[in-house]
């Protein structure tokens, strides 16, 4: 398999002497194509800063994670940082942790992958869990379809096309000119898992992965490759009977389509996957709320029912919380929420306010003026780690009546054990 280099959200990349200004070491080659794809592509200057510390020109990573590769056979794989004494194999924990919660990630085995990342890196996990996948599929059977064919058959079958007939067989009056719909196993679904096992061939696997993908290829053998991907994944239907090919089809179409961004890479064969974290915890903490919650009360994500200001008629400046925790007889709302992908230090207090930030107060005011009439209660809610695994149990008071709580989300808890309530859903 290719080289895996493996590093944390915020990490500095460099190369040659970097080393002694803490940076961790890359081939040249993979710098200098690091730091092209931070100068020309959208998506690379937001995952890469170009920075220099002493002298030495470095790569700063941005709060990303996932993995990418290089053409110089290196895959960087970026972990999200959750703590400072945090090993890659935790780390691959909390990130697929959060992924298998995510819409687009649900077919992830939680419990296979986590064991999976205490000794192999992402892309090996990922391919590992579509290999498994494929493998269940397989065992179920392949699904065929009727396929239209055209042909000259000694036999009459289907429809005779009379023109073709006439243009070719006036002479051989024994062959019928044919439309037919044969059963075969020539359909969308099966030509995109068999082009996602072909893509995955042009990686340098390890021996386990390289050994599953060649007898999977070999099990799609008679079946021909996508020529047309997005047009297959355009008209991809899974009828009743093909719940099997629900989470094999997930990652095919991951490995076709969302690991290989044009933008991002130039080599079509590559595969890169690349995740905002902020995004990654507010969509986590989104789907994985409603089980801390009590039944009376749900959860409305980026709900923009208000505006900061009127301009005349026209609403200005959309005010946009992350969550809203409304009642559900009477509907009202309750509560507001933002969540932040930070790692705050509860020890640091009067010296730097524990890292909060004064814009996300300001941010948290208008959201309390708007949604709760400056009356109720608040949260600010980041990542729980070793340093921040209480809330912070003071609240702080925009008034008399409005209140906000900063509370850690514990990402590899059980249910009902992430959210760390206070206030009047603490009995505090």
């Amino acid at each position: 398999m290719d080289e895996v280099i493996s590093v944390f959200e915020y990490d500095l990349l460099g190369s040659g002497k970097a080393a002694s200004v803490g940076a961790k070491l890359v081939p040249q080659q993979v710098f200098d194509y690091l730091e092209e794809l931070s100068l020309t592509s959208i998506q690379g200057g937001q995952f890469l800063k170009l920075t220099s510390r002493s002298g030495f020109k470095l790569l700063q990573v941005q709060n990303y994670a996932g993995m990418l590769s290089t053409p110089h056979g290196v895959q960087l794989e970026i972990l999200p940082k959750v703590g400072k004494n945090l090993t890659h194999a935790s780390a691959r924990e909390v990130l697929l942790t959060m992924l298998s919660h995510l819409p687009g990630f649900r077919h992830i085995q939680t419990q296979q992958a986590t064991l999976q990342a205490q000794h192999m890196p992402l892309l090996e996990v990922f391919i590992s869990q579509f290999l498994h996948s494929v493998s269940q599929l397989l065992k179920q059977g392949l699904r065929s379809d009727y396929v239209s064919e055209q042909d000259n058959l000694p036999f009459m079958k289907g429809k005779l096309m009379l023109s073709a007939q006439l243009r070719h067989n006036v002479v051989n009056r024994h062959k019928f000119c044919v439309d037919y719909d044969d059963y075969m196993p020539d359909c969308a679904a099966n030509r995109l898992l068999h082009s996602a096992l072909d893509k995955l061939a042009s990686l340098k696997l390890s021996s386990e992965n390289q050994r599953w993908l060649y007898e999977m290829r070999f099990a799609f053998d008679g079946i021909p490759l996508s020529r047309d991907i997005e047009n297959d994944i355009n008209s991809l239907r899974l009828e009743r009977g093909m719940a099997h090919y629900n989470e094999p089809m997930a990652w095919a179409q991951l490995i076709l389509k969302g690991m290989s961004p044009s933008a991002l890479q130039g080599n079509t064969d590559a595969i890169s996957l690349l995740f905002p974290m902020e995004a990654v915890f507010e969509s986590f903490v989104a789907q994985t709320l409603p089980d801390e919650l009590p039944s009376h009360l749900h959860v409305k994500s980026q709900a923009a029912i208000y505006s900061l200001v009127k301009h005349g008629s026209v609403d200005c400046f959309k005010l946009r919380p992350d969550l809203l925790i409304q009642s559900r007889h009477p509907i009202k709302i309750d509560m507001v929420m933002d969540t932040k992908w930070k790692l705050l230090n509860s020890s640091l207090q009067e010296r730097s306010r524990y890292g909060l930030a004064q814009s996300d107060f300001y941010q948290m005011f208008a959201y309390g003026q708007k949604y709760l009439d400056g009356k109720g209660e608040m949260y600010l809610i980041y990542p729980a780690h070793d340093e921040f695994d209480q809330p912070i149990q003071q609240h702080f008071a925009f008034s008399e009546t409005l209140k906000l709580w900063v509370v850690p989300y514990r990402i590899t808890a059980k249910r009902g054990k992430r959210m760390m309530w206070m206030g009047n859903m603490g009995g505090a």
